[in-house]
């Protein structure tokens, strides 16, 4: 979250004395607010509209119209959401309420002086009592709650929500392991279902075409907000079936912005899909109960894309590694069994067993010539495959046939595979070897 000013300065510029009275006591002390300067002028924004106003004057009149009793040394409640540890000891997070389906959140802060005196380690999901005011910081333009004080109430709506959610799914066997399905080691289609225009779509985009290009279908749909969860579960259902395998997920945000993978209709719509699903909702710090019935989880998009491809690179060399394996051990053998052969020879008094020695000096001579043409058409074999395997690999490079002088014909994020796909003014990208052109569809033929 983008918190305004630094801890440290504006608790010091504010240089005030905390009342060294108990804690439950109704009277608090308000902080002070700075007087305008004599010499700053007073904009009025209503009668002076016509002059070109400056973003601090803007920042200014904000600052005083929310300068009132009515934000001062009060009390708000709601669900603390948001907060993470931070070194200076100042704690940040945001209050959250939940409204007629809405979530209504404001920005707050405890400076370390005020938190170091709290009997308890305020959380995420804390149901908490906040004493202190609505300030604003003008160089940003703006406002959040400073707290004086936090008394806690009990665990957030929303935490709570989730928790009932979790142990019912839990009990109905939802997350159990006997339902998780494999991973194919080779895909030839991932299916991702998050936001068209989200940093996980290009997170997830780069790493595959960088370690396995192999073909991206795209299930979009919102990732937060009201119902968002509704078009989630039916992206899920409606790419099950056409790709190997899916990736369901979104880059990090706060607990709210996370909530819709947690609501049952997205859970078992991972839970019902017939294809295999690695969910990647949120950074490392992240889980979310979509996580739980996917079949595997990552902790980033990214992640996620590593998962469900291999890599080219990494193949290759081992397939050069098994190579390098097989010929030492053909040639350890051989040697291994002219040393045998020798031995014997040096044992075997010439005398009497001459006749016996020619005869395994030729069977061991046949033997050498044997075991040499069997290891060179060993390793034109393996030769052959790894080139086979190569060329397989190249070929199966959706790029490829770019280089050629083809091209590939995309509408709204689809491939375009037949003119029945079109319509006259639909806007295409042609993508080329090296680069992309935009245009629209004026005429469209059909072959008979």
């Amino acid at each position: 979250m983008d918190w305004f000013g630094t801890g440290d300065a504006v608790e010091n510029g504010k240089k005030e004395a905390r009342s060294k009275t108990s804690r439950t006591a109704k009277t608090k002390t308000p902080p002070q607010h700075a007087e305008q300067s004599k010499d700053e002028p007073a904009y009025d924004l209503v009668d002076d509209r016509d002059r070109i106003k400056t973003v601090s004057e803007i920042s200014s009149v904000i600052s005083r119209l929310l300068d009132i009793d009515a934000l001062k040394d009060l009390w708000v409640e709601g669900e603390i959401t948001n907060h993470r540890p931070h070194p200076s000891g100042h704690l940040y997070f945001s209050l959250a309420e939940i409204k007629r389906g809405e979530t209504y959140v404001i920005q707050a802060v405890m400076w370390k002086s005020y938190a170091r005196e709290l009997g308890f380690e305020p959380k995420n999901g804390d149901r908490v009592r906040l004493y202190g005011s609505v300030e604003v910081y003008e160089p940003h333009g703006k406002y959040q709650f400073t707290a004086r004080d936090i008394v806690p109430c009990g665990q957030g709506d929303k935490h709570l929500l989730v928790a009932k959610w979790k142990e019912q799914l839990y009990r109905e066997g939802i997350f159990d392991d006997d339902h998780k399905k494999p991973i194919p080691k080779f895909p030839e289609k991932v299916g991702v279902v998050t936001a068209a225009g989200g940093a996980a779509r290009r997170d997830i985009e780069n790493i595959i075409s960088r370690r396995f290009p192999v073909e991206i279908i795209l299930s979009p749909a919102p990732v937060q907000g009201d119902n968002a969860h509704t078009e989630i579960a039916q992206a899920i259902r409606r790419i099950d079936g056409m790709v190997d395998v899916i990736i369901v997920g979104r880059c990090g945000g706060s607990f709210e912005d996370l909530f819709e993978f947690n609501h049952p209709e997205v859970v078992m719509a991972v839970y019902n899909c017939k294809t295999p699903i690695i969910s990647a909702v949120g950074h490392q710090i992240d889980t979310t109960l979509c996580d739980f019935a996917a079949d595997i989880s990552a902790p980033t998009p990214s992640a996620a894309a590593e998962l469900a491809v291999p890599d080219i690179a990494e193949l290759l060399k081992e397939l050069a590694y098994l190579r390098k394996n097989l010929v030492n051990s053909l040639e350890t053998r051989f040697e291994r069994e002219h040393a045998e052969l020798e031995n014997l020879r040096l044992r075997l008094r010439p005398n009497r067993l001459a006749k016996i020695i020619n005869t395994r000096q030729e069977t061991a001579a046949q033997l050498a010539l044997r075991l040499r043409n069997a290891i060179t058409q060993k390793l034109r074999n393996e030769r052959a495959e790894l080139n086979l395997l190569k060329t397989g690999l190249e070929l199966g490079n959706p790029k490829l046939p770019l280089k050629k002088g083809y091209c590939m014909v995309t509408a709204g994020g689809h491939i375009i595979r037949t003119v029945k796909d079109l319509k006259i003014d639909t806007e295409i990208s042609i993508e080329l070897a090296d680069g992309t052109a935009d245009a629209k569809v004026t005429k469209i033929t059909e072959k008979k």
